[in-house]
């Protein structure tokens, strides 16, 4: 049974000590009624028998609203039940058993508070991580508080979905946007509710803005903004000119760090006066960088795995560059995103710069997207002002190249994504 990113939006995790007179299976209704998309069975108290009988009565409840079902710790009353599957801890029974007794079709969801950990669980076949305590919990009084940096890791490491845990309430969720986990699981915040079903609908709501599983329209810049490949151009391009044995100036890399090809070409001509012909400047600049393309430019921490929930979810994307296009080609295929993006495509290809609005607009058209109803991710100032003249929403992705212009570029955004200070 696969685990989607979009089925952990609101995992919701039983606890014995809520009831308060109300039964278990009530309350479960309740909670599933609410939007739960994904319960698990948490009871350290009842016998092996006692938790086998409260699985099936939940695996029932569960399987009326389609929601997935597992069972904590217990791989044997996750088997007897016939549950979805298993949630198990470090400390718990290790994957490869759990697996062997459940077989391939279940669910096992692992607990991993590391990067190390999480790769490790995603190699040996977990179908998703749990990993926090992201604040102070209730439940688990002795849980240590994972930092945010740590949490952006955790996610940004792995393709499976990650559900982050650990005191989530409906005031704190906000602190989870842009983090890269694919939803949240909570305990008191439901099921210690006065109204499970009122309070679950509440955070099901919140949840939706946060991670926004809705099909979109993406248009995506490559450089600065999926892949960290800024530093790569500017130290080719000083490189490239002091290869030719030319002084450069002291403003060099401001001057050229937004210039597209061409423009950066007409720069070595008339303002460095390299003497050679453009095609031929330019046929020796990316034969350097389609290697780094190739096999060492890295992609923006969470870009890679933005790509895999909004393919998941069919969102239509393309990428937009001021690159080569065999380039952008080149580390898409070595990131195993390629087969996301329906077009690759250039300013050069289109014959439109970015800095006019129309270079978007036209991109719409090539994609059949509505400009208002299309979202460009950009890292510099005068991409993201131009994408939003054309009409589309902008999201901002920070990078160091723009940082003395990042408020001048969050204001003119909708939105923004800056992982860098964490």
């Amino acid at each position: 049974m696969n685990v989607l990113h979009k089925d952990m939006l609101l995992y919701a995790i039983t606890d014995n000590r809520c009831l308060n007179g109300v039964s278990l299976e009530e309350q479960v209704r309740l909670a599933l009624e609410g939007g739960a998309t994904f319960l698990q069975l948490r009871d350290k108290e009842s016998s092996h028998e006692e938790l086998v009988k409260k699985a099936i009565a939940l695996k029932n409840i569960a399987k009326e609203f389609n929601v997935p079902f597992v069972v904590n710790d217990d791989v044997m009353a996750a088997k007897e039940s016939d549950a979805d599957g298993v949630h198990i801890g470090q400390s718990d029974m290790n994957y490869k058993k759990a697996r062997e007794i459940l077989g391939h079709n279940k669910i096992i969801g692992v607990t991993a508070k590391t990067v190390e950990l999480a790769k490790q669980a995603q190699r040996m076949g977990a179908d998703y991580i749990g990993t926090g305590a992201i604040f102070e919990s209730h439940t688990k009084k002795d849980a240590v508080r994972m930092d945010k940096k740590t949490l952006i890791h955790i996610a940004d490491s792995v393709d499976i979905p990650v559900v982050a845990i650990g005191g989530i309430a409906y005031d704190n969720m906000d602190y989870l946007k842009n983090t890269g986990v694919s939803g949240v699981a909570v305990v008191s915040a439901i099921f210690g509710a006065n109204d499970i079903k009122t309070a679950t609908n509440k955070l099901h709501r919140k949840a939706d803005e946060l991670f926004d599983y809705r099909k979109k329209n993406i248009i995506f810049d490559l450089d600065g903004t999926l892949f960290d490949s800024m530093p790569f151009w500017s130290s080719i391009s000083r490189e490239y000119a002091q290869s030719k044995g030319i002084e450069l100036p002291d403003d060099f890399s401001e001057a050229t760090y937004t210039m597209d090809m061409n423009e950066c070409c007409h720069y070595f001509q008339t303002v460095l006066n390299i003497d050679i012909e453009t095609d031929k400047l330019k046929k020796e600049v990316l034969k350097i960088m389609e290697k780094h393309y190739a096999y060492d430019i890295p992609m923006k921490p969470g870009m890679r795995r933005l790509i895999i929930k909004e393919k998941e979810i069919g969102s239509r994307m393309c990428i937009f560059t001021n690159s080569d296009e065999k380039c952008a080609d080149m580390a898409c295929k070595r990131m195993g995103i390629r087969d996301c993006f329906e077009l690759i495509t250039t300013s050069y290809n289109i014959g439109i710069n970015k800095k006019n609005p129309a270079s978007y607009q036209k991109i719409c058209e090539l994609m059949g997207f509505n400009p208002s109803e299309t979202i460009v991710y950009e890292d510099v100032y005068h991409a993201v002002k131009t994408a939003k003249s054309a009409g589309c929403k902008t999201i901002a992705v920070f990078d160091k190249d723009s940082e003395k212009l990042w408020n001048d570029i969050v204001t003119e955004a909708d939105d923004f994504i800056n992982l860098d200070v964490f």
